[in-house]
């Protein structure tokens, strides 16, 4: 059974008007239908607006109740947002009247509840910062409830317009042809069968994800030289190379009659004038006047409020610690910059001592426990989470955007925090793509100490494509230093949990087959590739490092209970931070539901 769904919301108020996302809706829904998929097209035209019900009544249609989906193709073509790292959101009809959004990644991972053996996801949409403070406290909706089968994950390909952070873009419609969104309408020409470089070289008569993403890549590199544009496309085609078949030849003159017709491009001199003013990314805000291109409206206001964050951030760290004299090597293993704390609080018996005069560096230490859950109070009522190993120290940093960040370093190996405050400034720029997750995880290990900042921050990236194997690599990675591993790790690997003695939480994590070598991965560490055995660890933490992973707490799956017991509902708390941070009446919540106490 083949299913696709493909969704246009060209009407997402106040966002500017996207008439591409119908067109591309339908033509992605004509070609499926004629490939032999069932197919579903929802889009706003006649007024009708796609909300998130509506995309859920389709779907529960659609999917079997008592048979596996051999292939399931996604089609997004509209406003998007980022979250998180690869985390994605896609802008409903009424999205900024009812502050709800599609969740494409708790989407993706509800169907594997569904019995998909192959997902394929292809998201026309931009991925930029919300560029305030109510969009970023959007509600991130899963769409689907759970599923009639156990959650198992399906060969997964992900094909994106653009990078994150980046805009995707749509040509206005002529006498020619209509309004294109670019992305789509390069699919649809790969997809149809009429293009000889569409087809894979090794399966000569067989459209697959790796042809695909090949053409698609040269294709748009020709639409950029005709429209004067600049594309940032990325492909994730998954493994193996063959799990999802688009097209066989045999079939291919029964899909569209003919490729789709693009609009004239603008003469040198039109673009000349247009643009001279301003860059292109401004013309979304005033689509009357746009002639050429309408990208997404939120993308040119993501750049200042990204940009002074993270420096705002490298300043309180760098200026402040290293030069202030806040940090000493013996005695401190948390250290908390840009605020004053009004309060720590952390679980039963964890002492926490206040070591400097001046303020911001403690001694947090336990005569069970070598891990330390967290909250830092601060006077205006806001609540920053960290982690506290004793044998590390835990930097956690606030500036005057309330933008909270942490990360933690060994006291003898300072010099490696640039590169945490490089990712980290990444992440909060919206830069991290998963195809950086292997050069950061590359830099995880050091000497006995495993970076569990870039691990929590790599488990997203490898959970966006799927890839269980190198979540579970890096978990190995902590048993086998004797470290506990980041709650996101243990939760994003799908590890097996149980309590212990002390109320700590145990995981065994299963064996993994070493990674094939090759160009991409072939200089890289053999921690990013090796086979590892089973082993059993800790979890660090009680509950997501990042704000991210609380779209998956609130359903999760049966070995995920024992550690996210205590957390339904806490979601609608969080501050729009990268790294987890409350509400008072959320952290009131988490502090009597597991018993912290105040150190004052």
């Amino acid at each position: 059974m083949k299913l696709c769904l493909t969704i246009g919301v060209s009407n997402a108020k106040p966002l500017s008007n996207l008439p591409g996302a119908i067109i591309a809706a339908k033509e992605i829904g004509l070609w499926a239908q004629q490939a032999g998929f069932l197919t579903e097209v929802i889009t706003d035209e006649d007024n009708t607006p796609v909300t998130i019900e509506r995309v859920r009544k389709t779907l529960l249609k659609m999917l079997p109740a008592n048979d596996e989906v051999d292939l399931f193709i996604l089609h997004f073509a509209g406003h998007g947002l980022r979250s998180g790292a690869e985390q994605n959101i896609w802008l409903t009809s009424d999205w900024h009247h009812e502050m709800r959004a599609i969740s494409v990644e708790a989407l993706r991972r509800r169907l594997y509840m569904y019995g998909v053996k192959s997902l394929s996801i292809f998201a026309d949409a931009c991925r930029s910062l919300p560029s305030d403070i109510d969009t970023a406290n959007i509600c991130e909706d899963a769409v689907l409830p759970r599923g009639p089968h156990e959650s198992v994950l399906p060969a997964i390909a992900r094909f994106n317009a653009v990078g994150e952070g980046q805009q995707a873009y749509m040509l206005k419609g002529d006498s020619i042809a209509p309004s294109r969104c670019v992305f789509s309408t390069v699919l649809v020409e790969g997809l149809s069968g009429a293009k000889d470089d569409a087809f894979d070289k090794y399966l000569q008569n067989c459209i697959i994800p790796e042809s695909l993403a090949l053409f698609s890549q040269k294709r748009l590199t020709e639409i950029a030289e005709i429209y004067d544009l600049k594309f940032s496309p990325e492909f994730n085609t998954g493994i193996p190379r063959d799990h999802a078949i688009y097209l066989k030849r045999e079939e291919s003159s029964k899909t569209l009659p003919q490729l789709p017709k693009w609009p004239a491009p603008p003469s040198f001199s039109e673009v000349q004038n247009k643009f001279s003013e301003e860059p292109p990314e401004f013309l979304a805000d005033r689509s009357n006047d746009a002639q050429v291109i309408l990208p997404d409206a939120m993308y040119s206001l993501k750049q200042s409020r990204s940009g002074k964050s993270s420096k705002g951030f490298k300043q309180h760290y760098i200026d402040e610690i290293f030069q202030g004299g806040y940090f000493s090597k013996s005695d401190s293993n948390l250290i908390v910059r840009g605020a004053v704390p009004k309060n720590i609080w952390s679980t039963c018996q964890v002492d926490v001592r206040s070591i400097n005069k001046r303020g911001g560096s403690y001694l947090v230490s336990d005569t069970i426990k070598n891990v330390f859950q967290i909250l830092i109070e601060f006077f205006d009522g806001v609540f920053a989470s960290a982690v506290v190993y004793e044998n590390l120290t835990t930097i956690v940093s606030r500036d005057g955007k309330n933008e909270i960040n942490w990360t933690c370093v060994s006291p003898w190996e300072l010099d490696w925090i640039g590169s945490d405050l490089s990712m980290i400034e990444k992440l909060q720029k919206g830069t991290l793509s998963a195809k950086k997750v292997d050069s950061i995880a590359a830099k995880l290990r050091r000497s006995t100490h495993v970076n569990p900042t870039l691990g929590a921050i790599a488990s997203y990236l490898y959970d966006f494509t799927g890839d269980l194997d190198s979540i579970h690599r890096m978990a190995f990675l902590y048993c086998n230093n004797s470290q506990p591993m980041p709650f996101d790790v243990s939760f994003l690997g799908a590890l097996s949990m149980k309590e212990i003695e002390g109320g700590q939480i145990e995981v065994k994590v299963p064996p993994v087959v070493s990674r094939p070598r090759s160009l991409l991965n072939d200089r890289l560490p053999y921690w990013v590739t090796m086979k590892t055995s089973e082993q059993s660890g800790l979890v660090a933490g009680l509950w997501p490092w990042l704000r991210q992973g609380w779209v998956f707490v609130d359903e999760p799956e049966p070995q995920e209970r024992t550690h996210t017991g205590g957390l339904n509902g806490i979601a609608k708390f969080l501050l729009p931070s990268q790294f987890s941070s409350f509400t008072e009446k959320g952290a009131r919540i988490l502090i009597e539901r597991f018993n912290m106490e105040s150190n004052k």
